[in-house]
């Protein structure tokens, strides 16, 4: 009679954690709990205020996909193999995050006031976020365990949403073009989940972005009116989610399926009482820093109007030159369109004009099925602006619940100076934003700005804008010479558009 055979045991990645292991699971979930807790009341504004994006059809909308899927990657490294050596220096840990803190501190109350008036362009919020949550996770944790987990850290840096924008414009600025990018984000997420050499990161990288596509596709045929959000995230998140289950169930094929099958190790960092006050401290401290006022007025809501994209010319006034600029769209959105119109006053008025000539001046009209676009891209971005001083913009009451706002842009190039009038408003589902500019050149062939048109061109503008802020640059001693003239006619502008809409009704 032969002795039963001794089962083999399981392989090492297969065994049980140790009963005392337990303990390192509760303490390193309280620590994430605590850094999750003190990073929200740090940026609780900047969370209402993602938020609120979010629900008006914004474009960074995209950022919860970014969250999502920097989560798995992190949850996919963590079944891997540890392997960083058991060496720990506290004080070098605690050095890094005070550094990091600190730039998060400035970067967040000091950099963001600078861009103000491109704040939803940066969001540089976000990255000061990221910034904070990485350096509470090194002064909990350690430099080493952070470090295990840089690519999902390098992955969640994607809220930066500078890259995100540009990717879209480029490729037209459609839903399509929005999930597109969100996809890229999918990928990225799903190679590293699975990725643990760079040939099997390829695979789910092509799995998720086969998947994605296909839903995708399948929207555009059957939902092709799904809203921008449901772009962004129903593909990306589908594609990551079915690539990275598949790829794991494949994995484990034949043995016990277990979400943590390694052997769990204890936490490096066990001294970190002092650390805490640290991420406290400044945590409160960020939360007292508001987010910035770009100076613009809110949209006046012009509720049962149905705006048309070129104006009717006010009393006074006759239309002389229409033109269209359908390249608006990879701005604003499918739908979105640029008209400007150059309007001439039928009467001399020598208010406006010392030798009594009829002035004239022209309106540029962006129309929009994307509200929100309109405060991500500033007014002044579809133009030139090398070499050109812009005042600090100045509010003005245009009536019916309309605020504009005036300001003055001086090409010391050209030696040229003009004067804007630009008001926005909506009927809650187009929004339009007009921007009237007079030339202090009265002549017949004086030059007005030109939108820029094409990719590199508003590409160059954008980086130009952003690399002088809101302080550089500026005139800091304006003189709106046409203030009168521009406040008179887009008083008058706006009641003969209301009036249209009332004939209409």
């Amino acid at each position: 009679m032969t002795a039963p055979v001794q089962p083999a045991p399981p392989p090492a990645d297969e065994r049980k954690p140790l009963l005392g292991v337990h303990s390192s699971v509760a303490m390193a979930t309280l620590r994430w709990a605590f850094i999750v807790a003190t990073s929200v009341f740090a940026f609780h504004r900047t969370l209402f205020s993602l938020i609120d994006t979010t629900r008006h059809g914004g474009m960074n909308g995209y950022v919860w996909m970014v969250a999502f899927a920097s989560l798995l990657a992190a949850a996919g490294l963590a079944i891997h193999n540890r392997t960083e050596l058991p060496i720990h220096d506290r004080q070098t840990d605690i050095i890094v995050a005070i550094m990091g803190l600190v730039l998060a501190l400035l970067l967040h109350g000091v950099l963001l006031q600078r861009y103000a008036l491109y704040f939803d362009l940066l969001r540089l919020d976000l990255v000061a976020w990221w910034l904070f949550m990485l350096s509470a996770s090194i002064a909990l944790f350690g430099l080493r365990p952070v470090t295990r987990f840089g690519w999902a850290w390098l992955l969640l840096l994607a809220v930066f949403p500078l890259p995100y924008h540009i990717f879209v414009l480029v490729l037209g600025g459609s839903h399509v073009a929005a999930a597109m990018g969100t996809l890229l984000v999918a990928a990225a997420g799903t190679a590293i989940a699975v990725g643990r050499h760079w040939g099997r990161g390829l695979i789910g990288a092509l799995s998720s972005w086969v998947a994605g596509l296909t839903v995708l596709v399948l929207m555009y045929v059957f939902f092709r009116g799904a809203s921008l959000l449901a772009y962004q995230l129903i593909p990306a998140m589908t594609a990551i989610v079915v690539a990275a289950s598949a790829m794991f169930l494949l994995t484990r094929r034949g043995r016990p399926i277990r979400v943590l099958y390694r052997k769990i190790e204890p936490l490096a960092a066990k001294q970190v009482w002092s650390a805490v006050p640290l991420v406290l401290v400044v945590a409160v401290a960020l939360s007292f820093v508001r987010l910035p006022d770009s100076g613009v007025p809110e949209p006046a809501r012009i509720a049962g109007t149905n705006p048309s994209t070129s104006l009717r010319a006010p009393a006074g006034w006759h239309v002389a030159a229409t033109r269209t600029y359908p390249w608006v769209a990879r701005i604003h959105g499918e739908g979105g369109e640029l008209v400007r119109q150059e309007m001439v006053a039928d009467h001399r008025d020598p208010r406006f004009d010392k030798f009594a000539r009829p002035r004239a001046v022209v309106v540029d009209t962006i129309t929009t099925p994307r509200p929100a676009s309109l405060s991500l891209f500033p007014a002044r971005m579809p133009y030139r602006v090398n070499g050109v001083r812009i005042s600090t913009p100045r509010q003005v009451d245009l009536g019916h619940g309309i605020s504009g706002t005036l300001l003055t842009a001086v090409d010391d190039e050209i030696l040229i100076t003009w004067d804007a009038l630009e008001w926005t408003w909506t009927n809650g589902s187009v929004a339009q934003r007009i921007v009237i500019i007079a030339v202090d050149n009265h002549d017949d062939d004086a030059p007005f700005p030109q939108p820029t048109g094409g990719i590199v061109r508003t590409l160059n503008s954008m980086f130009t804008i952003l690399f002088r802020g809101n302080t550089a640059a500026t005139d800091t001693n304006p003189v709106i010479k046409d203030e009168v003239l521009l406040t008179e006619f887009g008083r008058a502008l706006a009641d003969a558009q209301l009036e249209d809409q009332r004939t209409e009704r």
